[in-house]
């Protein structure tokens, strides 16, 4: 490319760079033309054409635009936006937010892009607030990771809606005030642009003074929409159509929701008033949790009311952990079922979530080094894990700080000046030890007394013949010096700028009971703009509460439920320049905690971007979340999953197994079941013995390939594996307390619709060796692997590898794939083993791996077959895909399946059987 189109790119970078409209193809292409016609350029020619291109990889390719799934088919919804905006209605209070959030939020040009496209598409989707327009009622869903801008997302699409003519807007936040507050003082920036109490302008206000903007009533400013007297809120206006838009930030209090509810539904109220309800922390007392024939819970009862007083309101759940949500039984029409529409934001590449600390079930062992491990034995002897709400430390003996809590907080002085720039910005350290108040108070006693002496030791004795500040000069070296994380700070530098940091550091208790001790300790109420926080407490530092500049973390917690447990993660967010300054420290359960939430909260997303390819909407969101394969917090408290059914099943729409894990784990151990086997067994080896062409390696296992499908689907209508079996057991269908099982499998069934969908495409097999004995009866080498096991007395089965229910081992697949692939393998596997199962490995032929396993229960062999010593039989499928996608756990443990899930497996399978099988021989209820 020419030096002059070089300049001509330049000029056009520069100049979308400080535009403040968000840039378009078309706009690219008109700027670009611009300057290159000022350098005397033809634009009908391949190098404006490679200009343009570059371009728009630069400003729009590296734009996330996350999921979306919609239902518009059901109701008389229709798309609204686009009319709209080309009749060239300006979106004013948008257009000022974005330069707000550009010039005091430090917003980049992909994140205000990235939240022009998101909320685009979610506000797309809501009820058409136009006023000739037929009224009609939405529901929906947004998800995005914890602490990552979901409420970000929500003011950028609270100020659109206004735009557009949305004429009343609720905001719901959890139980507790401080938060209500929290929310209600963001609402004050982002979206009123007022502060409360001197009124002037603020946030957005100084970008909407001065222009035809309308500031919008706020219902709730310092106290909730709640008085001594109801009769107080009959004076208030109620919302009209041509009067000012209307919000209020609501706790969810069943108090407060019902005065609400009844002076809106009020003769002065328009019933098709655009209304938009945000339900932040959608998950939180939301969610009907009474059982199927009570009444819904109080919160439940009172937001479905709420969502039916306007003949056009638009629910909005907003969540992290959307867990509870989606187990909502669909077809309770009332109930708030997102039915029509998910949106998933994505997960921005700056944000540090639960994967990238902890990593996921697929990536044990392997975490991120700011995670720091607790010892929990020596930890216990000062406070137990487990403790009541009357326990003292003084009646332990142990009044002092413990030493590990006292070293985290050591680190967090020393990270608060070596942040970069940190002298004027608020820093903070969540010490979460305890659920109850009166401990979390006494640890708070401990923790202020620490400080204060640390702070003493460097006002009066900042030598290291003081043990304080020798202690602080080891975690210098030993936490930071020695990985290099210093920014050039000596430790001189560091005591130097430690001491003047003192007046900067502040205690403080958050629990309901705080206001009494912060009096006595003389803590200020309002956070100096750049104080270092040392926050105690203990629920009400989790879910909804954001905490600036947080850089250390302690969390000592038995957690119960996943959900719980993500939005206790309050260090989960943005640490821009001092990420590696970081530290949590937790136990070993909390982590593997942590790894199980993240692989179900990763895993939905990964079915979600799976349905939004193959066009289905939230009423097909049929969702699978694997139960905690070991011991530790669950997916959500029992009462939300009331409509959930537990199976080992899988959910699989239409056989699409591409990419999924399909081994044999549970193995009958029925004599007649095993000879059965073993008679299928023999006749395949025959078919693969009588085509010598198709044998192409002997070591480390014997591979077949071209095998045709009708050999494969002839072994798999006889062979079995045990009861319940995910794929090579008979298939069970259950739904609504029905259960029927057919004489068929899922591997048997996904077989007969390739060969009838795909006759052209044939097989591999692959006969995998261990380091058992050899196996009689076979014309090549062939020999057991040997695999530790439960026995199930109930079912007569053995579980291959207990808990874990494997049956490949780690290389099995990657040395397969090395025989077939026609392209260059690694020299090492690395990852896990579904990395292989791609199409450039195996082509698209399916590959039936097939074992003979020698079960062991405590170190000793099992003959499950009297005189039989070859093994039993097991299978592996893999099924190839273009590209890995697919949760990897799927098949090889229990799951929890929502009601979309339960039916739709039911009617899927039924369906293929009866087209497999020319037809039931019952009639099918459902």
């Amino acid at each position: 490319m020419s030096d002059l189109w070089a300049k001509a790119i330049q000029q056009t970078t520069n100049a979308l760079s400080a535009n403040d409209i968000l840039p378009n193809e078309k706009l690219i292409g008109n700027i670009l033309r611009v300057y290159a016609s000022v350098l005397g350029l033809d634009c009908d020619t391949d190098e404006y054409r490679e200009a343009v291109r570059r371009l728009r990889d630069m400003f729009l390719a590296k734009i996330p635009e996350g999921t979306t799934l919609t239902d518009n088919g059901e109701t008389n919804w229709r798309e609204w936006l686009p009319e709209m905006k080309q009749d060239g209605l300006v979106p004013q209070r948008w257009f000022a937010y974005q330069q707000y959030l550009q010039e005091k939020q430090n917003a980049d040009f992909i994140q205000l892009q990235s939240l022009d496209k998101s909320t685009d598409r979610v506000l797309g989707l809501l009820s058409d607030p136009r006023r000739d327009h037929a009224p009609i009622r939405r529901k929906g869903l947004i998800l995005g990771d914890v602490q990552s801008g979901k409420t970000r997302t929500y003011m950028a699409l609270m100020n659109k809606a206004v735009d557009y003519g949305y004429k009343m807007i609720v905001v719901l936040t959890s139980s507790d005030e401080g938060l209500r507050r929290q929310t209600q003082e963001r609402i004050d920036s982002d979206f009123l642009g007022i502060k409360r109490v001197t009124r002037e302008s603020t946030g957005i206000g100084k970008y909407t003074k001065g222009k035809s903007i309308p500031t919008p009533v706020s219902l709730t400013n310092e106290d909730d929409f709640t008085t001594p007297s109801s009769k107080a809120f009959q004076g208030l206006p109620r919302p009209t159509w041509n009067d000012r838009p209307v919000i209020t930030v609501m706790k969810k209090n069943g108090i407060v929701l019902g005065k609400f509810n009844k002076w809106l539904d009020s003769p002065e109220f328009p019933k098709d008033l655009p209304m938009l309800i945000i339900d932040d922390e959608s998950d939180y007392a939301s969610v009907n949790s009474a059982k199927e024939d009570e009444s819904p819970t109080a919160i439940n009862g009172l937001l479905r009311t709420l969502c039916n007083i306007s003949e056009r309101s638009s629910y909005v759940a907003v969540t992290a952990t959307p867990f509870a949500n989606v187990f909502i039984d669909d077809e309770v029409k009332e109930d708030l079922f997102p039915r029509d529409f998910i949106h998933i934001l994505p997960t921005p590449p700056a944000y540090i979530g639960a994967k990238k600390l902890f990593g996921d079930l697929d990536t044990e062992g392997q975490k991120s080094p700011c995670v720091q491990l607790l010892d929990e034995d020596e930890l216990s002897s000062w406070l137990p894990l487990s403790h009541k709400k009357e326990y003292r430390f003084d009646n332990n003996g142990q009044c002092e700080l413990n030493p590990q809590v006292a070293h985290a907080i050591d680190c967090f002085l020393i990270a608060c000046v070596l942040r970069p720039g940190a002298e004027d910005k608020r820093q903070s350290m969540p010490i979460h030890l305890s659920r109850f108040t009166a401990v979390q108070e006494q640890i708070a006693d401990m923790i202020n007394k620490y400080v204060g002496d640390i702070v003493s030791a460097l006002k009066f004795h900042p030598s290291e013949t003081d043990q304080r500040i020798y202690k602080m000069h080891r975690v210098y070296d030993e936490e930071y010096s020695a990985y290099g994380q210093t920014n050039g700070m000596s430790w001189q530098r560091v005591l130097h700028r430690m001491r003047l940091m003192t007046e900067r550091l502040q205690v403080r208790l958050v629990n309901s009971t705080a206001s009494k001790w912060s009096e006595i300790n003389q803590v200020p109420i309002n956070l100096a703009k750049n104080e270092c926080t040392l926050y105690v407490g203990g629920n009400r530092l989790s879910r909804g509460m954001t905490l600036d500049g947080l850089i250390c973390s302690v969390f000592y917690r038995n957690v119960t439920s996943a959900d719980t447990l993500l939005q206790m993660g309050r260090w989960f967010g943005y640490r821009p320049g001092y990420a590696d300054l970081q530290r949590v420290w937790l136990t070993d359960q909390s982590i593997a905690d942590f790894r199980y939430a993240c692989s179900i909260t990763e895993n939905l997303k990964t079915q979600a971007k799976k349905m939004e390819r193959q066009g289905q909407t939230p009423k097909q969101f049929g969702l699978a979340i694997m139960k905690n394969p070991e011991k530790g917090v669950r997916i959500t408290s029992a009462t939300k999953m009331r409509s959930a059914e537990e199976g080992s099943s899988d959910v699989l729409a239409n056989f699409d197994l591409e990419g999924t894990r399909i081994e044999a784990v549970r193995i009958s151990a029925a004599p007649d079941r095993l000879k059965d086997n073993d008679s299928a067994l023999n006749k395949l080896i025959t078919e693969c013995n009588s085509m010598p062409s198709a044998f192409i390696a002997d070591s480390p296992m014997r591979v077949y390939r071209h095998i045709p499908a009708g050999i494969i689907t002839e072994f798999l209508s006889h062979y079995r594996a045990g009861y319940d079996d995910t794929y090579f057991g008979r298939t069970l269908l259950q739904y609504r307390n029905q259960i029927k099982e057919l004489n068929t499998t899922k591997a048997l069934e996904f077989a007969k619709t390739q060969q009838t969908e795909n006759p052209d495409i044939d097989w591999n097999i692959a006969f995998i060796s261990g380091k058992g004995e050899p196996i009689d009866g076979v014309r090549f080498h062939w020999t057991q692997v040997e695999r530790k096991s439960t026995y199930d007395r109930e079912h007569d089965l053995f579980r291959i590898s207990g808990k874990s229910m494997r049956l490949a081992g780690t290389q099995d697949v990657f040395n397969v794939a090395r025989a077939i692939s026609p392209v260059p393998m690694p020299k090492k596997m690395t990852g896990s083993e579904t990395d292989y199962y791609l199409t450039k490995y195996f082509g698209i032929s399916p590959t039936l791996m097939l074992y003979r396993v020698q079960i062991k229960q405590n170190g000793k062999k099992i003959y499950p077959v009297p005189d039989s010593g070859n093994g039993v039989l097991a299978a592996k499928l893999v099924i190839p895909t273009a590209e890995i996608t697919d949760d990897r756990h799927r098949g090889n443990a229990t799951y929890y399946y929502n009601k979309v899930a339960t039916r739709q497996q039911y009617r899927a399978m039924r369906e293929q059987y009866d087209a497999n099988n020319e037809g039931g021989d019952e009639d099918w209820a459902y």
